[in-house]
């Protein structure tokens, strides 16, 4: 298995991807994402990897009805529920690869990816390609996440729980979503494809509103991850999600559960 592919989602996968995840973690950075773009003189937008749109719907409501605003993914079963959520709302959903992008260049004022550029197989081209579509003096925002031993839910979950399980194997694949988290290395992403006024910045933040069950569901027993480790041994998911439940109970306890969360925003000008 490829290593995107534990963290890929389709068809049922990307309805409890945006059901489940979504309200838990991806809501709190797309708040505070949207509420750090300056519109002035925006006029077109483009999303890299929007996903379900949980950070989608907060970017449009950032920006004035007259801009243009492109939301793109590589999966279209991921915009199949963008689309149905966010319908009329002047946005174009379009399936794009970040490292082929269709538009011509200096398309766009802004473009923004929340947790997406860890997943592309080249990364050098997918940035590459996104400062070729800025327009001069455009910004490019993005959002990736810190280190498992920083983030206490997937510590527990991929350090403790997950990989003891897969030892001997090559275990890079669990780790894909966290392997973007040296600020010096999101900066020189880039500075190597050209942007200045980089910055990356430490984002701390609390996740919404769980239970334990609904956590466990998340990101375990209804996640592809859930399956990966099922098809290592069957007798290994249960147990595996009753220890997580127990565990987040005895920290957290049973309802209305908030999670700490680590990320980094980093940011550069064409």
């Amino acid at each position: 298995m490829e290593p995107h592919e534990v963290f890929t989602f389709s068809g049922k996968d990307a309805e409890f991807y945006d059901r489940l995840m979504g309200p838990i973690i991806f809501e709190p950075y797309g708040r505070y994402l949207a509420s750090k773009i300056d519109i002035t003189g925006v006029e077109s937008v483009l999303e890299i990897a929007c996903g379900t749109g949980r950070v989608t719907r907060h970017i449009r409501k950032a920006l004035p009805p007259s801009v243009k605003f492109v939301a793109s993914d590589l999966s279209n079963d991921m915009l199949t529920v963008a689309r149905q959520e966010l319908n009329n709302n002047g946005i174009n959903f379009r399936v794009e690869d970040a490292q082929n992008l269709s538009f011509p260049d200096n398309s766009f004022d802004l473009v923004i990816c929340q947790f997406g550029m860890m997943f592309l197989p080249d990364r050098e081209k997918g940035f590459s390609e996104i400062h070729r579509v800025l327009k001069p003096g455009g910004k490019f925002m993005y959002f990736t996440w810190d280190d498992t031993l920083k983030i206490p839910l997937y510590k527990l979950l991929i350090n403790d729980l997950v990989v003891p399980n897969f030892a001997g194997e090559d275990t890079m694949r669990f780790f894909l979503p966290f392997s973007m988290h040296e600020p010096a290395v999101l900066e020189n992403y880039l500075k190597d494809a050209g942007f200045k006024d980089v910055h990356a910045d430490h984002v701390a933040l609390m996740s919404g509103v769980s239970t334990a069950k609904d956590a466990v569901d998340a990101f375990l027993r209804k996640h592809r991850l859930g399956r990966e480790v099922a098809a290592k041994d069957p007798a290994l998911l249960g147990p595996m999600g009753e220890k997580m439940e127990q565990e987040i109970t005895s920290k957290y306890g049973d309802k209305d559960l908030q999670f700490d969360l680590s990320a980094f925003l980093t940011t550069g000008v064409k």
